[in-house]
């Protein structure tokens, strides 16, 4: 059975509350649990419909041993079978506040259930551990646990390629545009290779503080790719694409991947090389690749709504679009909040301004108070 947290198990009452006859299921209970101190977890949630790699219990592992994030999930249970996960970490800052998020540096983690009404059941008992424990916000970045009809606190675009039709098909199914652009970087002489060993992921990071900087962002502190690395990569859950003009790494992607479902997780590229679109080849080498793998969808994260160049990109290639909604519950006024979207705003024009060393001390102070 799941290991327990501090708080007593939550149990689903129904009437009358004598026990069960002898042979009937049991009654559906709440239960508050460590996914690390669970073995067998990956098993119990690829059983769920719609698990991705943010399930897993290696990015959990990942946002611990990282930034010190404690896990909590919520799980109905009934027997040995799980009706609804919710995946949480509580994060505790003196700057930012104790807080639930589901999941931080997530671009969408649904509540995984095998019906509506399972996902429903988790609200009562989410709110009341909140207030318990001092939660002064509850984050969640999607809307099958929230009461019906809620707005959403801010809502991000998401981009999903169906992957089952292979790969002629999804560049026949890619706009004129995003088949220039491939047909550009192959011409140019670019060559991709898919690596899985941890120097691939250094020549990803030194692109990916190059390429924060030009949006005006810290990136994130080099310790989280090395636990990506060591949690996930290593253990057969992710790969690093790397596309090279002579012999320069000048575009990398990192891909992450959990059953049959793959994410895009990061990209960074050269800017004096994107006249020959690597990130195409990047993009299109991993697409290729998930498809040889077998995995049936490749989710290619958030984006921003003001983000329209980047819309445009992840559109061209195929992806159908979708809203990813973001609720952020109050404790204290029992209200949702409105969130702004910081990837965006006078602190990006200062960033751009500092140097790399900077920016990534910046990064390691930030991020474990970020989510």
């Amino acid at each position: 059975m799941p290991a327990q947290l501090e708080m007593p198990m939550q149990k689903v009452r129904t009437e009358p509350r004598d026990p069960p006859p002898t042979g009937s299921a049991p009654a559906p209970a709440l239960r508050w649990v460590d996914p690390l101190q669970v073995p067998d977890w990956d098993q119990r949630v690829a059983r769920l419909p719609g698990a991705t790699v943010f399930h897993s219990r290696g990015w959990i592992e990942v946002l611990q041993t990282t930034y010190g994030h404690r896990p909590a999930y919520l799980c109905l249970e009934q027997g040995d079978q799980w009706l609804a996960c919710l995946p949480l970490a509580e994060v505790c800052s003196p700057f930012t506040g104790r807080r639930a998020v589901s999941l931080p540096f997530t671009d969408l983690c649904p509540c995984l259930r095998t019906e509506l009404a399972a996902a429903r059941a988790l609200w009562p008992c989410l709110t009341r551990r909140a207030r318990q424990v001092g939660w002064q916000h509850v984050e969640l970045r999607s809307a099958e646990v929230v009461p019906p009809g809620t707005p959403p606190s801010l809502e991000f675009l998401g981009h999903v390629l169906d992957l089952r039709p292979g790969p002629d098909a999804l560049r026949a199914e890619m706009d004129s545009a995003a088949r220039r652009s491939l047909r550009k970087a192959l011409d140019s002489n670019l060559r991709a290779d898919i690596a899985t060993d941890p120097a691939a992921m250094a020549d990803y990071y030194r692109l990916h503080c190059r390429t924060r900087k030009r949006h005006g962002l810290p990136p994130q502190p080099w310790r989280f790719f090395q636990h990506l690395q060591r949690c996930l990569v290593d253990r057969g859950q992710g790969f690093v694409v790397r596309v090279r003009k002579d012999q320069a790494v000048v575009a990398a992607a990192v891909f992450l991947h959990f059953g049959n479902h793959a994410f895009y997780k990061f990209g960074a590229s050269d800017l004096s090389a994107q006249e020959f679109r690597p990130n195409n080849l990047a993009m299109w080498a991993g697409m290729r690749y998930c498809c040889e793998r077998g995995f049936q969808q490749l989710h290619l994260g958030r984006t921003s709504l003001w983000n329209e160049g980047l819309r445009r990109f992840k559109s061209g290639l195929g992806a159908r679009e979708e809203r990813i909604p973001i609720f952020c519950w109050s404790a204290r006024t029992d209200r949702f909040l409105p969130r702004e979207d910081k990837a965006k705003g006078w602190h990006t024009v200062m960033f751009r301004l500092l140097p790399v060393p900077l920016l990534r001390l910046a990064g390691e102070l930030l991020y474990p108070h970020m989510d």
